[in-house]
């Protein structure tokens, strides 16, 4: 079974991201695709949701199943195909946008991206309402651009890259550690205490959370007590000294300077900006 939506160029030009043409096959053993390098001018973006199949890349063919995808950008080659033997149904859609690679941080601009993504019955969610609205008579660009970004910026935060990133139940670790460094921000929390929360050594914690999060623990900490700093400054009429140490700073001065480096203001000058 074979479905194809072809999509009109939107009015608007500036989208994140946008579908060129996007569909569905599944039961389809036949289904497979080689490109030369800069044959496709736009990303190359497939889900599969059963089945089987593969990506061949640098001579190498990597095997692909359930809950995996892979993503090529604009001018790569490229080269796939179902298993003949289970095929899989996999969602696909060509991408244009200037958005597109910034949303997926790289992933796929040089090289073919492989990946997984955990939650399966998510993903068929958003394939759906995308090929709802793709098949509409009627169809709203605006809500179409949002559903695209809604299913990039959920492979950006959520997959996996096959054979490089944590582990998926170590990737929940890291996330539920950083919700708990968040709600104890003003506590004295150290590196050690954190990765303990984890149950992790410090040094794979912290080299495993700046690679879910994309910033160190320590960084983590500083963005979450200073967003606890300004939420104080703007409802509060306490000394900057008591804001510094209900932060969690345990030196006004150091919680000033570091104030300013961030915000370009001080405290004082933010409180006088921004007080409720």
């Amino acid at each position: 079974m074979k479905h194809h939506y072809v999509l009109p160029e939107p009015m608007y030009k500036h989208y994140a991201g946008y579908p060129d043409i996007m569909g569905l096959y599944s039961e389809f053993p036949e289904h497979k695709e080689r490109r030369e390098r800069g044959q496709l001018q736009q990303g190359n973006l497939h889900l599969v949701l059963s089945g089987r199949g593969s990506v061949a890349d640098n001579g190498r063919e990597y095997a692909l199943e359930a809950g995996q995808g892979f993503y090529y950008g604009p001018g790569l080659e490229q080269e796939y195909r179902a298993d003949p033997k289970e095929p899989w149904e996999v969602f696909w859609v060509h991408l244009a946008g200037e958005g597109v690679d910034r949303l997926l941080d790289g992933r796929g601009s040089s090289s073919v991206w492989l990946f997984a993504f955990a939650e399966l019955p998510k993903m068929r969610r958003l394939v759906d309402e995308l090929l709802e609205l793709a098949s509409a008579c009627d169809r709203s660009e605006v809500r179409m651009a949002a559903k695209v970004y809604e299913l990039l910026a959920e492979l950006a935060l959520n997959a996996e890259t096959l054979g490089k990133a944590a582990a998926p139940d170590r990737r929940a670790r890291m996330r539920e550690t950083a919700e708990y460094i968040r709600s104890h921000c003003a506590e004295p929390l150290t590196l050690s205490q954190m990765a303990e929360k984890a149950g992790f050594s410090a040094y794979y914690f912290s080299r495993t959370f700046h690679e879910v999060m994309g910033r160190t623990p320590t960084e983590w900490l500083f963005e979450c007590r200073l967003v606890v700093a300004k939420r104080l400054l703007a409802s509060t009429g306490w000394t900057i000294k008591r804001v510094a140490e209900q932060s969690g700073f345990s030196q006004s001065s150091y919680f000033i300077a570091r104030f300013r480096e961030n915000t370009g203001l001080t405290p004082q000058e933010y409180r006088s900006k921004y007080h409720l």
